[in-house]
């Protein structure tokens, strides 16, 4: 939609929103470390492994079939951060995290057990099972995917106070309602490894 009176005061004050905008992205930067940083010391806390960096995002139980660093053999399943359907369409990432725009980002199940074809097969059955673990479907994907919505003001408490870890506090509620999925994902897994043999 076009405003003729809504452009002209974008334009009168560029420079205001060029460093709002500058700050935005700036903020996501110690944001995402605080994420790391929740979703490394909840980790320890609960048992499971992976690697949290800019490089690779992984996390996973301890269990049969699940990904174990200590192993010689990388496979399993994990969960890892993503955008929901891949879409990656808002500016900022405090955006996405807060769902104040159209993405959503959160953890989804990543597993190699099965090829392509095989997992788009079963794939129907499997949704039956996530049903009720808070996993929203991702059809173009083929995937199960937790999100992850912080509410903005509890973020801009966290930023004020110097407390990401406070403002954040949602994301390892998220964190925890993963954890209790995972019996579902257990089984999941189990159904999985039949049909890989």
């Amino acid at each position: 939609m076009n405003s003729p009176e809504l452009n002209n005061a974008f334009v009168d004050n560029i420079a205001d929103l060029e460093a709002v905008a500058k700050r935005i992205q700036m903020l996501g930067e110690p944001i995402d470390a605080a994420i790391n940083k929740i979703t490394s010391d909840w980790a320890d806390e609960n048992g499971w492994s992976g690697q949290f960096d800019d490089d690779s995002w992984l996390l996973a139980p301890s269990g049969t079939g699940w990904y174990n660093p200590a192993a010689e053999d990388e496979s399993g399943a994990y969960f890892e951060w993503a955008n929901f359907e891949d879409q990656e369409e808002d500016n900022f990432y405090v955006t996405q995290l807060c769902q104040a725009g159209q993405d959503k980002l959160g953890l989804r199940f990543t597993q190699d057990l099965l090829g392509r074809a095989k997992w788009k097969k079963i794939f129907p059955e499997l949704a039956e099972l996530v049903t009720e673990t808070g996993f929203l479907l991702e059809e173009r994907n083929r995937g199960f995917f937790l999100p992850v919505k912080i509410n903005p003001t509890v973020l801009a408490e966290g930023v004020g106070d110097d407390d990401l870890e406070a403002g954040l506090h949602q994301y390892r509620e998220t964190l925890d309602q993963l954890a209790r999925a995972k019996p579902v994902f257990d089984r999941l897994i189990a159904r999985i490894k039949e049909l890989a043999e």
